[in-house]
């Protein structure tokens, strides 16, 4: 038998869906109080096309019972209520990531954080190794243990001096030193780390990888990239069955941290998928996970974890569908465009224009096999030959078949062109895009790519102007996690050195907001549970010390999260 407060809420809920209403009026529901009230703030439920503010939000047992008047909302007030006054700050649905590498988090906390300023402190080689050497010796690590940071940006480095091998080598020569790329679609290695993951002067370079070379030999020189790099990137560190759980909280916290309630682990490897799976069964999500198994390890993880299970919630992690990347990263210059690179490549080549992750056939079979299982799929493409890889191999998966639902989102979809966006109205594919690159790599954008290119950078504005309902993602750990940043870069559209990028891409704060909550529920098929402050659903939800539609917008990025709560539940609470 269900406890009787249990019973009351289901009986509540069930009238309320039933009458497909937003908020009631409480006298009219069975006889129940609620766990929690809100009120005394900015009560923002992201419902409908333009703003809607509430005065209260009533939660009971997770889920939210009542959204409307403060006067109707304490009918509900009970003597165990907890009244949550709100002080004039602002609650709104609790952010959902659209794209990240979740499973990343879990090894950050133990790696010397080296993104360029503002966002870190390596703003060139010698303030690296220092940063390195303060790591390694605070933390007191032997010699003979991996050293590991993240963040490296090259592409910010004065005068084009770059990190490589020989100062790796020359700081630590009894280390093995793995430094990731900014993109993570790469990293700088030293001798030890080479020998470590068995790369040498013997090693070829993969087709669609970089190993960059010291000049007049075979010898790596430490940049590591794309394909070449991935028995890199699919070797983790082993955690004890304690770490894996104690990591997990770590690196969730970091989501909640942000307002974030749902993460996304963006290209799953299967030891990183077992690693998750296990701590989730072991009670440790505080949010919602959702992960999707690389293109290269769908049957592995079939076996595992069946088919039928996949796109429902188990301790608050699930598998969302497929994930397959077709190129790599512009300002890795890896990203692969129908026209050169300014630049030329990262190892030097001319007339360089990227190339794509996998050949055009194996791509088209893989979407096919993919909308087969009738699962959903993400695909990473950022140049514009990448895009038009990706819609060839949609239209190959299609066959001329639109009449099925088919979830699709592209991640990243950094470099489209105008034509572009009428073919994903057309083939009702969302775009997930990154505008934080707008800020931290525009610079870099322009001297690859140059301004007309640049400027036209995640396309929001032409992409919802269409029709469409992009989402908006940080790519952690390539950005820092700060949704308040991300959406002041979509609103704002201006540079880390202070110029406009595109400003008529620029959207307003709500519809930022859009692509941030509910729009990611949707590429999440979650939209009946989150994304809004809405009778039924889960309450998952975040509180800002400002009102985002209310401040000036280029503010928008020093909004604080105040608070995370997850199905009713503080889960962060910031500080003081």
């Amino acid at each position: 038998m269900l406890p009787m407060k249990r019973f009351q809420f289901s009986a509540a809920c069930l009238f309320l869906l039933v009458g497909c209403v937003t908020s009631s009026d409480p006298s009219t529901r069975p006889s129940a109080t609620a766990d929690v009230i809100y009120f005394g703030g900015d009560i923002l439920t992201m419902e409908g096309d333009s703003a809607g503010y509430a005065e209260a939000v009533v939660v009971d047992s997770g889920r939210i019972v009542f959204v409307g008047t403060k006067r109707e909302a304490l009918k509900l007030q009970g003597d165990s209520t907890v009244m949550h006054d709100l002080q004039g700050k602002t609650l709104l649905p609790g952010f959902l990531d659209a794209h990240s590498h979740f499973i990343n988090s879990l090894l950050v906390a133990n790696q010397c954080k080296l993104y360029a300023p503002p966002s870190g402190p390596a703003k060139d080689v010698p303030s690296i190794i220092a940063e390195l050497k303060k790591y390694a010796a605070d933390r007191k690590i032997p010699k003979g243990e991996m050293i590991m940071g993240y963040g490296y940006d090259d592409s910010v480095m004065p005068e084009g001096r770059l990190l490589n091998r020989d100062d790796l080598d020359a700081a630590f020569p009894d280390n093995p030193v793995r430094i990731d790329h900014v993109s993570m679609h790469g990293g700088v290695l030293n001798t030890l780390a080479l020998k470590k993951y068995g790369i040498s002067a013997d090693t070829k370079t993969p087709p669609g990888g970089v190993i960059v070379r010291k000049p007049g030999t075979e010898e790596p020189w430490g940049l590591i990239m794309e394909t070449a790099f991935l028995p890199v990137f699919e070797r983790s560190e082993p955690m004890t069955a304690q770490q894996e759980l104690d990591f997990t909280r770590a690196g969730q916290m970091l989501y909640a941290e942000a307002g974030i309630t749902t993460a996304h682990e963006g290209a799953t490897h299967l030891p990183q998928f077992q690693t998750m799976k296990r701590a989730s069964d072991a009670g440790a999500n505080i949010i919602d996970v959702v992960a999707y198994p690389f293109v290269t390890e769908v049957e592995k993880t079939l076996a595992e974890f069946p088919l039928a299970e996949w796109g429902k919630y188990k301790n608050h992690f699930k598998v969302g569908g497929v994930k397959i990347t077709l190129d790599g990263s512009p300002q890795g210059r890896t990203a692969f465009f129908t026209t050169p690179y300014l630049t030329g490549g990262p190892g030097g080549e001319k007339n360089w224009m990227g190339e794509p992750t996998f050949p055009p056939d194996l791509v088209k079979k893989a979407f096919k096999q993919v909308y087969e299982m009738n699962v959903p799929l993400t695909a990473h493409c950022n140049g514009d030959a990448a895009i038009d890889l990706f819609l060839d191999a949609y239209a190959f998966a299609r066959a001329g078949d639109h009449s099925k639902p088919w979830n699709v989102t592209t991640i990243h979809t950094q470099f489209m062109r105008k034509d572009h966006i009428r073919k994903f109205v057309e083939y009702k594919v969302r775009p997930s895009l990154y505008t934080l690159h707008t800020y931290y790599f525009a610079e870099a954008h322009i001297a690859n790519r140059g301004k007309d290119q640049a400027m036209y950078i995640s396309p929001m504005r032409d992409a919802i102007d269409a029709g469409l309902r992009p989402t908006n993602h940080t790519d952690f750990v390539v950005a820092p996690l700060d949704q308040m940043m991300m959406l002041h870069s979509a609103v704002n559209r201006i540079s880390r050195g202070g110029a406009e990028i595109g400003p008529d891409q620029r959207v307003t704060p709500y519809e930022g907001l859009k692509a941030m909550t509910i729009w990611v529920a949707e590429q999440y098929d979650e939209q009946d549970s989150k994304g809004t402050l809405v009778v039924g659903k889960l309450a998952d939800m975040v509180i800002l010390d400002k009102d985002p539609l209310k401040v000036e917008p280029m503010v928008i990025k020093d909004i604080q999260v105040m608070e995370t709560i997850k199905e009713g539940k503080t889960v962060y609470k910031r500080p003081g």
